[in-house]
């Protein structure tokens, strides 16, 4: 196993230089597949190795690079495949095919908003008008929307007031708070570019409907802004089912349907920590392994087990 940082990554594209490749870009032999994944993936229980066991193959040449810059090097050619993430906006830019899990390894990570009940019951309309938002999040949405930050440098506040008004989901103007809700909400998020983004997807949507919102936006990860919303300090954020099932309840098991790992960490959220998930988007962020349309055009690899019987043959 062989790791690239972001400057090396940067200097083979300069120089075109790749180990073992003679000073040309990767071409497709399976003995030397090169696969380009961050650090973590190979070391995770829901990572390599389970997925080189679950669809019985292996890759000879993994190539441990900087978060991010997997889709970098399949798009220029330094690896033939690469793992991240399913709404990540490099794939768009890139032009990378991402491979259809159809031995459905990877685990459900469908964003849904989390609302302390108590505000809910406050508020009980908020559980339409999240979902007039959550419904719309399809995975080419997010993607568009992660590539507008990501990709084509906006900041998340300035993308999510543009997908709103385009969608007819806020006014150009927002109205003034609505003395009847005298109930501030307290929104927060994590600090990567989609959490931000549906941070802001939120607050500008409450409060086109009048509500008073206290804006957390990029409070923190996991071990933050759990417990801030367990403990009342926020009172609505959007996580991910498989980050609420793995993560925060400790399930050891990968669930692949969205919707049994939605409804799992539905009822325990709500019976241990007064917590109600709603309904989640369509869109599941979850791991994706994706080659470059020159590849997928030469070998027809269109799911993962395409891949596996090349590596095999």
């Amino acid at each position: 196993m062989h790791m690239i940082s972001r400057f090396m990554v940067a200097a083979l594209l300069i120089g075109g230089l790749v180990t073992g490749c003679g000073g040309d870009k990767t071409t497709t032999d399976a003995k030397t597949l090169r696969l380009a994944t961050a650090a973590e993936w190979t070391q995770r229980a829901d990572g390599l190795p389970g997925f080189q066991k679950h669809y019985g193959f292996e890759f000879t040449d993994v190539e441990v690079v900087d978060l991010g810059l997997a889709y970098q090097a399949v798009g220029n050619g330094m690896a033939h495949v690469g793992v991240g993430d399913a709404t990540e906006g490099r794939i768009i830019q890139y032009d990378l095919v991402v491979l259809e899990d159809d031995k459905r390894f990877f685990p459900a990570y469908n964003p849904a908003p989390l609302v302390r009940k108590e505000i809910l019951d406050i508020y009980p309309e908020l559980s339409e008008i999240l979902r007039a938002l959550s419904s719309r999040l399809d995975l080419e949405t997010l993607t568009r929307l992660n590539k507008k930050v990501s990709v084509d440098e906006a900041m998340p506040r300035e993308a999510a007031r543009e997908f709103l008004l385009a969608q007819g989901l806020i006014r150009e103007t927002p109205p003034e708070a609505d003395e009847t809700k005298e109930t501030p909400i307290v929104i927060g998020s994590k600090t990567f570019t989609e959490a931000l983004t549906l941070g802001y997807l939120t607050r500008y949507l409450l409060e086109d409907r009048g509500f008073t919102v206290v804006d957390e936006i990029g409070l923190g990860e996991v071990a933050v802004i759990t417990p801030a919303l367990f403990s009342g300090r926020i009172d609505m954020y959007w996580e991910y089912t498989g980050t609420g099932l793995m993560n925060v309840m400790g399930h050891d098991q990968v669930v692949t349907d969205p919707q049994e790992c939605y409804e799992r960490v539905k009822d325990w959220y709500l019976e241990k920590n007064n917590v109600v998930w709603m309904d989640y988007a369509p869109a599941n962020n979850t791991f994706v392994l994706f080659t470059s349309r020159e590849l997928h055009r030469e070998h027809g690899w269109s799911d993962i087990s395409d891949l596996a019987a090349y590596v095999n043959q």
